[in-house]
Order: structure tokens, then sequence, then C-alpha cells
């Protein structure tokens, strides 16, 4: 090490500044004890605002595996399968005992990710590879687990939205909500967990996507949604709650299978049709006066291995003017948005039940849990 800290103290600054921010986030720690150059380089503001830039352009990929079972019994450990695509080599780990059973993963868009496991929520940074599990959130009168997590690049915080049924009787609902804020480094105390005032006009859907300072859910359709309130929002500068329609009418009496994900910054609704078998992308181009734009119409059946019976098709993410996309095949598809075409990814030997996310690597450090015990 000291013959390349030698090397590299020959070289300009500018170039020095660009090699070191193209390392992952625990190889850069280490190096911070190789000289105090390197030590000034690595904590300088300009180099970190340099790390960040490398990382939202070069996306890693996050997989999760498991067994399938729930039982309340089942100790086994469960694992996450950490591939560092632009390092071209693969990190193997496990979460360790404090995960057992089903885990389910809900990605932030940005580092951390949050795993939900028996009604428990835990963060775990893939930077420095730790995990923390969070003080108890509410117990819900429901068996669902309603949440959202993402990331607020203007506060460098994050933030974890719970809903929770209060309501005892299992044929009505009343639904509580609650936000956790992960700041850089802090404590957490046991008192973390903020209820909000309003409650949730709805049940929700699936996970929260968190676009324009808002977390978006689907409506469930247990609650019978109209057009006009298929989807709940919830300000978090405001904590109220709104509606946002549906962008498709035809699209909303034949439902289909949709969902909400975060592209490039924007809200997107994912709409994908059973006969003929596409899938429409719709953006949430002016979130105040509530206007959806159809950008993109994917043909299914360009997808190899393609069963308009079977093949559910999630988007991940949007990479390199390329969508990344599962399909329950081994590999993952990347579609070319411009030129309209499908190109496969290598075989990840992916399970039908494969947790799948693309984070950004971050020196975001998770702070302790204070029990207050």
């Amino acid at each position: 090490m000291s013959k390349l800290n030698a090397e590299m103290g020959c070289l300009p600054s500018e170039i020095k500044f660009n090699i070191l921010s193209r390392l992952p986030v625990r190889m850069l720690c280490r190096c911070k004890s190789v000289s105090k150059d390197w030590l000034q380089i690595i904590s300088d503001p300009y180099f970190l605002k340099l790390h960040q830039e490398q990382s939202k352009r070069n996306k890693q990929l996050l997989l999760l595996n498991q067994g399938m079972g729930d039982d309340e019994d089942d100790t086994r450990p469960q694992f996450v399968h950490f591939l560092a695509t632009s390092l071209e080599k693969e990190v193997h780990f496990r979460l360790g005992g404090f995960i057992c059973g089903y885990v389910y993963m809900i990605p932030s868009g940005h580092d951390l990710i949050c795993l939900i496991n028996r009604g428990h929520f835990h963060i775990f940074s893939p930077s420095f590879i730790k995990g923390i599990r969070l003080p108890q959130a509410k117990l819900s009168n429901c068996l669902e687990m309603d949440a959202g997590f993402g990331y607020i690049p203007s506060q460098n915080e994050y933030k974890l939205v719970h809903m929770f049924d209060v309501n005892p009787n299992p044929f009505a609902y009343s639904i509580k909500c609650e936000i956790l804020t992960l700041t850089d480094g802090a404590t957490i105390g046991a008192d973390a967990w903020k209820e909000i005032k309003q409650e949730c006009p709805f049940k929700v859907s699936g996970w929260g996507v968190l676009a324009n300072n808002k977390f978006y859910w689907i409506v469930s359709v247990v609650c019978t949604p109209c057009e006009e309130k298929s989807i709940v929002s919830l300000d978090l500068e405001t904590e109220t709650f709104d509606f946002i329609p549906h962008p498709h009418y035809v699209s909303y009496l034949e439902g289909n299978d949709l969902f909400l994900v975060e592209l490039k910054g924007q809200l997107c609704f994912i709409d994908t049709f059973a006969y003929p078998p596409v899938t429409d992308i719709w953006v949430l181009v002016d979130p105040v006066r509530k206007i959806w734009v159809k950008e993109h119409r994917i043909d299914l059946t360009m997808l190899q291995g393609f069963d308009d019976e079977q093949t559910q098709v999630l988007i991940h993410g949007y990479e390199n003017g390329e969508l990344v996309i599962s399909s329950q095949q081994k590999s993952l598809e990347f579609y070319d948005t411009r030129r309209k075409i499908f190109r496969k990814g290598e075989d990840l030997n992916l399970l039908w039940h494969t947790g799948i996310c693309l984070y950004t690597e971050s020196f975001f450090s998770l702070g302790i849990v204070d029990s207050g015990l």
C-alpha cells in the first residue's frame, strides 16, 4: 500500500480525486488510514459530492434470497446475496440471527434498505454491510404490513412510514400513521416513531413510493376505490393525505396489473394489460395539477420467455437509458426506451421470490438504537 501511496502522491489532485471516487465506501473507509493525504481527500466535501455523483451513475444490485417457510418456530438465518456489479465480483454474507422467517424488502431509491419481518422493521446498509433493528412500531389489527421507505436528498434523511389499523372490527378499518426519521449517524431513540394527527382515508396496497416529498400508495381493492381516488398520497411537510386519480379510465375499468415506482425522481404508474400484452408507463409530470402523461408502451411479446398467463413484469429502476426489469426469469432484462428493444442480462439464478432492488452507495451511517432501558 505504501508503494501505491507513493505513486498516487505524484499525481495531480484532480486525478487522485477521480480515481478514489470510483471505489466502494467500505474500501474508502480503509483507505483513510493509508496516509494523511488520503484521509484529507476522502473527508473533503468536494470528494464526497463527487463520489455521490459517481455512485448515482453506477447503481448496485441487491438480491435477497431466503427460505419460503413462515413457521413461527423457524430460526434459520436469512441471507442476502449482494452483487457489486460495477466491481465485477460478488460478496456473500448473512444478516445474522436477529432475522428469522420470511423477510420483505422495501427499497429507498438510494442507499439504505428497509426489511420487514414478523411485524419488526430493520434497516440495512449495503455500503457498510450493517443492519439494525428499529424500535417496535405500533401493532395493527390487520395482518398486512403497510409501509413506505424513501430518501430525501435536500435533508439527507430517510423517512419510514407505517400504516396500522386500530379498529378491532374485522369489517371496518381506522388507519393511523406513524413516521420514523433516520438522520446520518444519529442515535435512534425508543420514542423515534411519531404518530401524525390525520388518519389515512383508505387501506392501501403495496409499498409506498416516495417522490416530490410525498409518499404514494395504490388504494386497496377492498375499499372499492373510484377512478378519482385510486391513489392516496401523504405530504411529508404538511402530514396530510390526498388523492391522485387513475391515469387511464379504460385500464381502471379492466382492473389491470398495477404498481407504482419512482423513476428519475418522478412518480410512475406501471399498467400491464393482459390482452394485448403490453405495459404502459405513466409519469406524474405535474403533481400539483395531478396530470399524468404516458411516456412508454412496452410490447411484452418481445420479452424472451414471455407467457401471458404467468409472467409478472416488475420494473426496478432506470439506468443509462434502460429500464431494469424482472420477469420471473433467472436473469434481469434491460429495455432500451429509445430503441424499444430488450437486452438480456447475465444469469443471476433468480428465483420467483428473490427480492430485487437497485441502490446507490453512500457514506450515510446508521446510528445506534437506544432501547431506553
